[in-house]
């Protein structure tokens, strides 16, 4: 009933588009007359389920009248649903042309150049949302949400932290955006403030395994606290007891108490469930540490091929390679 209510919103809002312009001439009328008449229809086929003819119904009122941002809307819908997303992305640039404030669509564009990839554009919609956005509105901190993922999945840090303080200081304790920030903070190295984001969330949720998992690599990674990060990891993987992430943090921690071949098992652990530049890093990190150049060396160029800008691991290749060159000359006897 309430949809409906807002359909007939909608109508008696188009209606009074269409008899309010005294200077239309009498095909325009006619040609708005039918483009309404259909879209009434097509609301009608909508509430009773019929999704084939409520299309029809839209194509036709779009035939009829260009202008109206409804149908276009609405057909945008439908071809979303129907994976036809450039036949959405159609429409919708049509109604954010008539209608600028009209949010829906904006938040349908940016979902679908999101499911594209287009981070970027789906970026923008988000901006053009929040333009208009009362800030205490729910939808608002939606947006600004979305926003902050879309910058940090553009590796635009510094404005996906704008977004995330401005989430926390309407609601300082939301817990997704907290986490977000300190996971922020730890690809920044900024190990302070990402301790500081992980305690929070523990504090408001103690079982929050992902908290659990990153505040034990912060200590791992300083090589402090190491027993309480060993119960923090251990208490993450009950909670996820699949997670290579958490497996890899396992490892780290462990490598890091001296126990290389534990080390070692939790990481292979890790390798079972995700391909990851890191897990590959730490194993060859591990075999190296064991004496085992040429199994580090393996390792290491496992992670180089997944993310090439690796300069540490680039250096230490090249250490290994100088010391094993060095060893095979001291061995080399050619009176042998």
């Amino acid at each position: 009933m309430l949809a409906f209510k807002r359909q007939l919103v909608f109508i008696g809002l188009w209606f009074t588009v269409l008899v309010l312009p005294c200077h239309a001439g009498e095909a325009q009328i006619q040609a708005k007359s039918k483009s309404l008449a259909h879209y009434i229809m097509a609301v009608i086929n909508d509430l009773n389920g019929d999704n084939q003819e409520a299309m029809k119904e839209y194509r036709k009122s779009v035939k009829f009248d260009t202008r109206q941002p409804l149908p276009h809307l609405r057909l945008a819908s439908y071809y979303t649903r129907l994976g036809r997303l450039t036949e959405a992305v159609e429409h919708l640039r049509i109604v954010v042309k008539l209608q600028p404030e009209l949010s829906q669509a904006h938040y349908l564009l940016a979902l679908i150049y999101s499911s594209q990839k287009k981070y970027g554009l789906a970026a923008n919609e988000y901006e053009l949302i929040l333009k208009t956005a009362s800030k205490k509105n729910p939808d608002s901190i939606e947006a600004h949400t979305y926003l902050a993922q879309l910058y940090y999945s553009l590796r635009k840090y510094p404005q996906s932290i704008d977004q995330l303080l401005q989430i926390l200081q309407v609601q300082p304790r939301n817990i997704s955006a907290t986490y977000l920030l300190g996971t922020i903070y730890l690809d920044l190295d900024q190990r302070l403030k990402a301790k500081e984001s992980f305690r929070k969330i523990l504090v408001l949720e103690p079982e929050h395994d992902g908290a659990l998992n990153s505040l034990a690599y912060v200590y791992a990674e300083g090589g402090v606290n190491l027993d309480e990060a060993l119960k923090m990891i251990r208490k993450a993987l009950e909670g996820d007891p699949s997670n290579g992430a958490y497996y890899d943090t396992l490892g780290w921690v462990l490598f890091k108490k001296g126990f290389k071949a534990e080390s070692l098992m939790a990481l292979e652990k890790a390798e079972e469930y995700i391909v990851d530049p890191i897990i590959y890093e730490h194993i060859g990190d591990v075999y190296n540490a064991v004496n085992e150049p040429a199994l580090a060396r393996k390792f290491w160029l496992k992670s180089l091929a997944l993310d090439p800008k690796q300069p540490k691991i680039s250096q230490r290749l090249e250490r290994l390679n100088r010391t094993s060159a060095s060893i095979q000359e001291v061995n080399y006897n050619p009176t042998r």
